[in-house]
């Protein structure tokens, strides 16, 4: 059966109010809506166009709530109806946090020196969690760079917008990330220009004008004609993936006694986290072989709680069970390095006077040549910070990923070879689950005359170990230094080896 219904319809409700207005307080049409007791006598039509209806109503009635607030606070109201603020009578007229409503009138007021994010709230183009994302981008790239100008600003709140048009409320703060970065790098280097202009200044007015020297015990002249000195800029701001300075994590009670944690965390701050966690949250089979029934998250849980009891057991958090950071780095790339460590920061080399484009690299793009286990490639800067890091392993692998050189290890014991492993395996060769949670694995069995070296070791977690030990799975070692694995004949008849996985998903990338 062939759908009629006219989609088109949704699209027109954005623009247009087709049955609300909010300040003569009538809702025509609205008969026309369904409730539990009345959707399931509505047609087809009339619940696509009723969902476009109600999306528009909910958005236009948000605009209307922040406007009124606002003007309420802004007339003093709150004397009139027997409370202090606004905020405290709203939240006990609705019942709802004043915390909530606090918030609620400072984006009011933030609308209403932005005037086209209002009107796009009010017309249903956007939401009322894209204008929070909006206002809440915008002071982070006014944090970044208190110096920008009003219409710089509005440059920047245009971006956000166009982007909350087309896009997730999540999408605009990591656009409002993004410009951020850029900003701090602009300022940065227009920081630096400013002290070297000034530098050459007073290197060609000391060749023109050369002063001679000062008497022994005379003063310092306190209406110099010299202008204020700009101190020399301080190094280049880190990209908004690694800077600690906007990391939040909240912790939130709830009515019924317990807690929601919600945060923005760097890249190494969640590195550590998840290698600290990742030994905790491995899947646990039961004796007989059944799936574990937790969830990720509730895995995610567990992890955490029994990583706090060793942490308040220990009273340190160091350990045997401590987490340990790798950070690996290709042979290629480290030969190239001395070439390029006079350019340490290569994205931070232009001054960008207007918004970046929705084009535009991310500053943590997958260039960079150093990268972490679980976070993924990093700068070099962080590199360089890392290596004085007492808990960090430097690894250096070949251009197949196959690791050379293992830190300031010897010899390989059974540590560093397993350490070994999961730097070229990076997960589970067949199925991709983490490292940490699967086992090591004798490409030539060990009863076979199989040797525990690096060339005969591969990473299964459980469920792909028991395959290969009890089906017809079985895995080779590559001319490339990886593991394949050879499918059965009723999966392949050709039985044609498949990449690891890592370098499977790289290779579609």
């Amino acid at each position: 059966m062939r759908c009629c219904l006219d989609i088109s319809r949704i699209t027109r409700s954005r623009r247009t109010r087709p049955f609300l207005s909010v300040g003569g307080c009538t809702f025509p049409g609205m008969q026309k809506l369904g409730d539990f007791t009345t959707a399931h006598t509505l047609s087809d039509q009339d619940i696509v166009t009723g969902l476009a209806h109600i999306h528009t109503t909910e958005t236009q009635l948000a605009a209307a709530r922040l406007a009124m607030l606002t003007e309420a606070d802004r007339r003093g109201l709150a004397l009139q109806l027997g409370h202090s603020t606004i905020k405290r009578w709203y939240a006990k007229a609705v019942r709802l946090p004043e915390g909530n409503i606090a918030h609620q009138m400072t984006l009011g007021k933030w609308l209403t020196h932005n005037p086209t994010v209002a009107e796009a709230l009010t017309d249903g183009t956007i939401h009322y969690l894209h204008v929070k994302a909006i206002a809440d981008a915008t002071a982070t790239v006014l944090t970044a760079d208190p110096t920008l100008t009003e219409p710089k600003q509005t440059d920047i709140t245009a971006v956000l917008l166009d982007v909350a048009t087309r896009s997730l409320p999540k999408d605009v703060h990591d656009r409002g990330q993004e410009l951020a970065h850029h900003a701090a790098k602009a300022r940065h280097e227009t920081e630096r220009q400013r002290h070297e202009e000034q530098q050459r200044r007073k290197a060609a007015d000391s060749r023109e004008n050369p002063r001679p020297e000062d008497p022994p015990h005379s003063k310092p002249n306190s209406k110099s004609d010299e202008e204020t000195p700009v101190p020399p800029p301080g190094p280049p701001p880190l990209p908004v993936s690694e800077n600690r300075a906007l990391n939040r994590l909240g912790i939130y009670p709830l009515a019924n006694g317990r807690s929601k944690i919600d945060g923005d965390l760097d890249k190494l701050t969640v590195e550590k986290l998840k290698a600290a966690l990742s030994p905790l949250t491995a899947p646990t089979p039961s004796p007989d072989g059944t799936r574990d029934p937790r969830t990720p998250h509730k895995r995610n849980a567990d992890g955490l709680s029994e990583l706090l009891d060793r942490y308040l057991h220990t009273r340190t958090g160091t350990g045997s069970g401590g987490a340990h950071v790798n950070l690996i780095v290709s042979l290629t790339d480290l030969l190239k390095k001395p070439a390029d460590h006079q350019n340490p920061h290569p994205h931070n080399t232009a001054q960008r006077t207007t918004p970046p484009s929705s084009s535009d690299n991310s500053p943590s793009d997958g260039d960079w040549p150093f990268w972490l286990d679980w976070t993924g490639p990093i700068s070099g800067h962080l590199a360089e910070y890392l290596s004085c890091d007492a808990h960090l392993t430097p690894i250096i692998v070949d251009h197949h990923g196959v690791p050379l050189a293992l830190g300031r290890s010897f010899r390989l014991a059974s540590n560093s070879l397993r350490q070994a492993v999961i730097i070229r395996d990076r997960c589970c060769v067949m199925c991709g689950r983490p490292a940490q949670w699967c086992q090591i694995h004798h490409v030539t069995y060990w009863n076979d005359g199989g040797a525990t070296d690096l060339n005969n070791l591969a990473l299964l977690c459980t469920e792909c170990h028991r395959d290969i030990h009890n089906t017809d799975w079985e895995l080779a070692m590559g001319e490339d230094g990886h593991p394949h694995s050879i499918p059965p004949p009723e999966t392949d008849p050709q039985r044609r080896p498949i990449p690891s996985y890592h370098r499977r998903r790289k290779h579609s990338a």
